[in-house]
């Protein structure tokens, strides 16, 4: 998958389910020194993203701030809207926790080299195969 995607307190609250984003305002109303807080959660998180494709030099960085890879956002959009539902406190169904793994297992993957972040070729995201050689299929006949 090729590409970068903003990543911003705007997007989080856009995405967020009805009853969290209620509960957000509800808690920013209540707790005024947090007003920031989701801010600062999305940025820690878009930087962690960054970082772990910047140690890759065939990576072309998006040079704003604010992207994370296309192939990574969601992943960094769960683990936005889980790190905050948290300090809310917020008690998440099972399932939720598997996001954050699945957050986490993509970051490994991309840290070791066993999926790519970013498109480096150029061609686009799906796959190519070649045809086996005319010679190959006839022996087969």
């Amino acid at each position: 998958m090729s590409g970068w995607k903003e990543l911003t307190s705007e997007t989080v609250l856009n995405a967020l389910p009805t009853d969290m984003g209620n509960l957000y305002r509800s808690w920013v109303d209540a707790n005024p020194s947090k007003v920031n807080r989701l801010a600062e959660i999305v940025a820690e998180t878009v930087n962690m993203f960054r970082e772990t494709v910047e140690v890759y030099p065939w990576y072309v960085m998006d040079p704003d701030i604010t992207k994370v890879p296309v192939s990574g956002f969601r992943h960094a959009l769960d683990m936005v809207i889980f790190n905050l539902g948290m300090e809310m406190g917020v008690q998440f169904a099972p399932e939720v926790y598997s996001l954050v793994t699945q957050a986490n297992v993509w970051l490994r993957m991309v840290q070791t080299g066993r999926i790519r972040a970013v498109d480096t070729i150029g061609d686009g995201g799906t796959p190519r195969f070649t045809k086996k050689s005319e010679c190959r299929s006839q022996e087969s006949v």
